[in-house]
C-alpha cells in the first residue's frame, strides 16, 4: 500500500537531514503529503461502498502507485538508478514492498469492509512506533523507559476507538486484522534498514510500490473475473485512492529531505484528523466519548514519539 507505513523507514533513514530548499516548499510538499494520506483511506472505502471487493481494489491502487511513483523517478531522471542495485537490494525491496505495499494495504482494505477509513488511518499513524518496537526486538537498538510508556499508550488508543461498544468492551476482528499490519510494518522498515540504507529513497519508493503490486498479481487467477466489474464499479475511487498512494510516495521524502525528520513525522502524523473529517463529512461518520479519547491518545503519543526521534 505504497502503504503510508513507509514513514517508518524515512523516520530511520533521514535522521539528520538538514533545511535545503527553504520552509515555503517544505510547508508545500507537507501540505501534499497530508492531504494525500488523508484521503487515500476514504477513497478506499468509498470504493467498497460502491461493491467492489477487496483484492481487486488493493490490487488497482497498487499498481496506479507504483505508475505514479515510477513517473516521477522517470521524470527526474533517476530511473537508470534501479539497474544499478545489487541483486541483495532488489530482492530486499521487493520483499519491502511485499509486505508494507501488498500484504498490509490488503488486511487494511478486509479491514476497511466493516470499520472505517479513520480507524485505518489511525493505525497508520501508529507504524512508526511499530517500526520503534522492530527496531528494538531485531536490531537490539535502544530508547529510553518513557519511550516504552507512550508505545503502550498508542497501543491503548487504539483499542479504545476499536470497542464494539462501551458495555462489553469487546474487541472485533477488524482490530485484530489491522492490529496484524504493525508488525508486518515492523519487519518491513527492518529489513530496509539493514539493506537499503544506501539507496535512494526514491528508489526505494518504486521497489516498495513494484513489491506490492508484484505479491498482489500472484492471487491475480482468483480475482480476475472482478476486475472488470471492479472497474466499472469504482474507477474514480481506484484511481484516486492509487494517485493518492503514489503522490504520498513522492511528497513523503521531499518533506524529509527539507526539513528534520521528527518535524516532518510530527506534522504528516496528523493526516488521521483529515480522513476523520472527511468522513464525517461525506459518510456521516462520529466518535463517541471513548474513540474520541483513544484517537487523542494515539496521536499524542505519535507526536511524543516523533519528536523524540
Amino acid at each position: 500500500m505504497l502503504d503510508p507505513g513507509v514513514l517508518g523507514f524515512a523516520w530511520i533513514n533521514h535522521e539528520g537531514v538538514h533545511l535545503r530548499n527553504g520552509f515555503s516548499s517544505m510547508l508545500a510538499w507537507t501540505a501534499v503529503a497530508v492531504a494525500a494520506l488523508g484521503f487515500a483511506p476514504l477513497a478506499k472505502k468509498l470504493a467498497l461502498t460502491d461493491g467492489v471487493a477487496p483484492l481487486p481494489l488493493a490490487f488497482l491502487t497498487a499498481l496506479v502507485s507504483a505508475i505514479v511513483a515510477a513517473a516521477w523517478l522517470f521524470v527526474r531522471r533517476k530511473f537508470g538508478s534501479v539497474m544499478d542495485m545489487k541483486r541483495r537490494q532488489r530482492i530486499a525491496v521487493l520483499m519491502v514492498g511485499a509486505l508494507g505495499s501488498g500484504l498490509v494495504p490488503l488486511l487494511g482494505i478486509l479491514a476497511m469492509t466493516a470499520t472505517t477509513a479513520s480507524n485505518r488511518a489511525l493505525f497508520q499513524s501508529a507504524y512508526p512506533a511499530a517500526t520503534a518496537v522492530a527496531a528494538r526486538l531485531l536490531l537490539g537498538e535502544r530508547f529510553r523507559g518513557i519511550t516504552y510508556g507512550l508505545i503502550v499508550l498508542v497501543c491503548a488508543g487504539l483499542a479504545l476507538v476499536n470497542l464494539e461498544s462501551n458495555a462489553d468492551l469487546r474487541l472485533g476482528w477488524p482490530f485484530w486484522l489491522l492490529f496484524a499490519t504493525l508488525p508486518l510494518i515492523g519487519l518491513s522498515d527492518v529489513i530496509a534498514k539493514r539493506s537499503l540504507e544506501d539507496v535512494s529513497p526514491e528508489i526505494v519508493a518504486v521497489g516498495r510500490a513494484a513489491g506490492g503490486t508484484l505479491v498482489l498479481a500472484l492471487a491475480l487467477p482468483w480475482f480476475l473475473p472482478e476486475l472488470e466489474n471492479s472497474v466499472l464499479l469504482a474507477w474514480p475511487w481506484m484511481l484516486a485512492a492509487g494517485a493518492c498512494m503514489g503522490v504520498f510516495a513522492v511528497a513523503l521524502y521531499q518533506v524529509f529531505d527539507r526539513t528534520k525528520a521528527s518535524i516532518a513525522a510530527s506534522l504528516i502524523a496528523l493526516a488521521p484528523l483529515l480522513t476523520l473529517a472527511l468522513e464525517a463529512a461525506v459518510l456521516g461518520v462520529a466518535l463517541n466519548a471513548l474513540q474520541w479519547i483513544g484517537f487523542g491518545l494515539v496521536l499524542t503519543a505519535i507526536l511524543a514519539l516523533a519528536r523524540r526521534a
